[in-house]
């Protein structure tokens, strides 16, 4: 029995801007954890126990951030195996909103805030260049649409609504929970 070991530590914390950097060390910690967890689950079938890993926790506190680098956590997150829940501590809003969504289970703190909006573009350049980044900023909205629609009761005639009045749509860990952006009050 001395053989076994314990899994690797479980609690992930995105407590800043979602940046390359920060996306990168969370990427890392999830797959390790998860081949960790294949290894582990090998390791205890050979003894005849049955391994039943915990859940990776995320802790968020973000205001947003790159929505390619979001994007890429996010299909690092659908990817896992190891069952990952999201926890809101103080806000998940833009990309942290999206990455929020996103766990298998979701969990918000009662004084947490989430907030959708529409992505966002700094485009400079040519005609050319402009024209090019409206086509790209669109397929990135409707991949924002989509994770939303997918993941909560949130309807495309609200996203729509949102989208023609160019606000930022704040919610309380109430509301987040009504709508399922969370599935329960921490």
């Amino acid at each position: 029995m001395s053989e076994i070991r314990k899994p690797k530590e479980r609690n992930l914390f995105l407590a800043q801007q979602v940046t390359q950097e920060s996306i990168n060390k969370i990427s890392q910690s999830i797959i390790e954890i998860n081949e960790d967890d294949a290894e582990l689950s090998r390791i205890y079938e050979l003894h005849d126990i049955a391994y039943n890993p915990k859940p990776i926790k995320l802790y968020i506190d973000s205001y947003g951030g790159y929505v390619y680098q979001c994007f890429g956590l996010l299909g690092i997150m659908k990817a896992s195996k190891t069952l990952l829940h999201t926890i809101v501590t103080g806000c998940a809003m833009s990309c942290g909103f999206l990455i929020s969504v996103s766990g298998h289970r979701r969990f918000g703190y009662p004084k947490a805030t989430f907030m959708y909006h529409q992505v966002s573009s700094v485009a400079v350049g040519k005609v050319k260049d402009l024209e090019e980044d409206v086509i790209e900023t669109k397929r990135l909205q409707k991949m924002i649409e989509e994770i939303t629609i997918e993941n909560t009761k949130i309807t495309e005639k609200k996203l729509e609504k949102i989208y023609k009045t160019k606000k930022d749509w704040f919610m309380d860990s109430e509301e987040a929970l009504k709508l399922k952006v969370i599935d329960e009050i921490v």
